[in-house]
């Protein structure tokens, strides 16, 4: 039956003859007579037989619709298609017989309303009969689909749909266990640069690689994806080569803020990541790399990417507990997140150390130096001031790691320089504080390290010490004898003018 004759039947229809229970006969009344309610979402589920479910939807933010074998799709579908008021559709079932699904898809493909679109776990709903909908509609944002079996074919022509599409409304695209292809993806990625509004491409567990990251790194350089915020890649068959590629267009993506990527990936693919963490326009807030084999090699490449990185504030790592004793983190390993977030080697290096990195998620990490080292990170970036906040920690990290403070590459400005020692020492007193995490030192113990600094800093070039005193000296004898030398002048022209009036 097509639509044209629905139409005509709709008003009179008998809803409890086509529907199994009370609860989906409301629902099939709502839906034709585009009566809205709280949320505006039709969630499908599969039903069981003894469900007392006729109330279900008398409070609810969704509508939940419950499939058995009396309800008719077809006018479910039809029902959905010419509704103006649903936003969001959630199919997490469907039922065996071809023939009920086909009917409830054609209708669906007509809906140009929804904003949502999600096909779930355990459901086949016939992508290809959907491309009407998604080349249509133009309000839709979000189109998620899992276990959907997308092949080839498939995958160009729901591409070809995409690319397509008038207006420019998608914001969200997930595609999760279709076991999509290198090439399906790709193609899908192609089309997706028609859509420069795309927030969020949230793609795991569909065996892409190579060509895929090749195809998104080229479109992500060219400002396609400019607006990409969250770009979700993790358990399919991306390895170094393929973050390589990926890489130039992440650099390119300055409003990118989650990225999530996995095995096989290795120290090498995560050290190809230093352009784009280390990149002054990095944006970067969330790092997932929980299923990638990690150790020692691992954490090192990772704190080089992360040297000089000021955005990323947490990453994830594997469970320890979980991983093979041949790719678990030792102490070495751990050693080089304490020295990213903590260089003692110099004074400027602590200075130029991490100090945005505040969450390191691994359920077996004991290292409490890091840990305090992230909660110093974490208060600071809780401080209202910013300027303040970076002051205070990178003060505190200084003072902590370096007790005895070097001050000889400080003789390079003589004397002149010794003022300011007195007042960094003075203003770290103020700004010091147990408000940027577990470090505290007592004011008499800060006084006595600002003495102990200036004694070795006279100390260390007794010279100028003693040249500046007798320089003083003879500035002052000098001035002086310019001021006897001014008085004799004086008298002296008094002497001439006297002489001469007597002479008179």
């Amino acid at each position: 039956m097509n639509m044209n004759r629905r139409d005509a039947l709709a008003p009179d229809v008998n809803l409890e003859e086509i529907t199994s229970s009370k609860q989906n006969a409301e629902v099939m009344r709502r839906l034709r007579d585009n009566i809205r309610w709280e949320g505006n979402t039709l969630c499908i589920t599969e039903g069981v037989d003894d469900d007392n479910d006729d109330d279900d939807n008398d409070d609810n933010e969704e509508m939940v619709f419950s499939i058995r074998e009396g309800d008719d799709l077809s006018w479910l579908g039809y029902f959905i298609g010419r509704n103006q008021s649903l936003d969001d559709l959630s199919v997490e079932f469907m039922p065996e017989e071809r023939e009920r699904v086909d009917a409830f898809i054609d209708g669906v493909s007509h809906n140009r309303s929804m904003r949502e679109l999600a096909a779930l776990a355990g459901t086949d709903i016939r992508v290809r009969k959907l491309y009407p909908f998604f080349r249509e509609n133009n309000n839709l944002t979000k189109i998620c689909l899992y276990h959907a079996v997308i092949g080839r074919e498939c995958a160009s022509d729901l591409a070809l749909a995409l690319s397509q599409r008038q207006v420019k409304s998608l914001t969200a695209f997930c595609l999760r266990d279709n076991n999509l292809g290198d090439e399906g993806f790709a193609d899908i990625v192609q089309a997706l640069g028609t859509q420069p509004q795309l927030e969020q491409l949230i793609c795991p567990r569909n065996n892409i690689g190579r060509i895929s990251c090749e195809a998104l790194g080229a479109l992500m350089m060219i400002w396609r994806m400019s607006n990409l915020k969250y770009l979700h890649l993790p358990n399919n068959s991306i390895d170094d080569a393929g973050l390589q590629a990926l890489v130039p267009g992440l650099c390119n993506s300055s409003n990118l803020e989650q990225l999530s990527i996995s095995d096989p990936i290795t120290a090498v693919g995560l050290r190809y990541l230093s352009p784009f963490l280390q990149s002054g326009s990095c944006r970067l807030r969330f790092l997932n790399i929980r299923s990638v084999r990690f150790g020692d090699a691992e954490a090192a490449a990772l704190a080089y990417a992360l040297s000089g990185n000021k955005s990323l504030t947490t990453f994830c790592l594997p469970n320890q507990e979980y991983e093979d004793e041949e790719c678990a983190i030792t102490e070495a390993g751990w050693s080089a997140f304490s020295k990213l977030l903590c260089d003692t080697s110099s004074i400027n290096n602590t200075y130029l150390s991490n100090h945005t990195l505040t969450y390191i998620i691994e359920n077996s990490m004991d290292d409490t130096h890091i840990a305090d080292l992230l909660k110093m990170n974490e208060a600071a970036k809780n401080m209202r001031n910013r300027e303040i906040a970076m002051q205070s920690l990178t003060r505190s990290k200084i003072l902590m790691s370096h007790p005895d403070l070097d001050m000889e590459p400080l003789f390079l400005y003589k004397l002149k320089f010794l003022p300011l020692i007195t007042n960094w020492f003075r203003r770290s007193i103020q700004l010091c504080s147990d408000e940027v995490g577990r470090w505290k030192e007592s004011v008499p113990k800060m006084q006595s390290r600002e003495l102990s600094a200036v004694y070795k800093f006279v100390r260390g070039m007794p010279l100028l010490a003693s040249d500046g005193y007798w320089t003083n000296v003879l500035n002052d004898s000098q001035a002086e004898k310019r001021k006897l030398q001014m008085m004799l002048k004086r008298a002296e022209e008094n002497e001439r003018c006297a002489l001469k009036r007597l002479r008179r």
